[in-house]
């Protein structure tokens, strides 16, 4: 093989690389539960993922609409956690998280209940 077909098959393996980046990007965009989620921070995605087991309908149609703005550019900043939290409740769709209660005592951490049992 000579050194210009070398350089050629390296070209053609560039391209296709390249061409397969854009395919992925572009299968992110479509999706929009991950576009989204590119867009929280915070526990954003932990929040994201309780209203969608716990309201998969609603939420869907939500994530649809938020995904609409963010590529409208109507929506150009991150969503923490606790703003997604709010709005999720505001219209409608009251996701509840599981909330843990930790100690730290003489160096260890205990969570609330056991520290509680602890005391009985």
């Amino acid at each position: 093989m000579s050194s210009g077909d070398e350089i050629e098959e390296m070209l053609l393996k560039k391209k296709l690389l390249e061409l397969m980046k854009k395919q992925q990007q572009k299968k992110d965009e479509d999706d929009p539960v991950k576009l989204v989620k590119s867009y929280l921070y915070d526990r954003g995605n932990e929040v994201l993922d309780a209203a969608l087991s716990q309201f998969p309908n609603e939420t869907n149609l939500f994530v649809k609409k938020l995904a609409e703005l963010i590529k409208k550019g109507v929506i150009n900043e991150k969503i923490s956690g606790s703003e997604l939290l709010y709005i999720l409740r505001n219209i409608g769709i009251p996701v509840s998280l599981e909330t843990k209660i930790t100690i730290v005592k003489d160096g260890k951490s205990l969570s609330l209940s056991d520290m509680l049992k602890e005391k009985d």
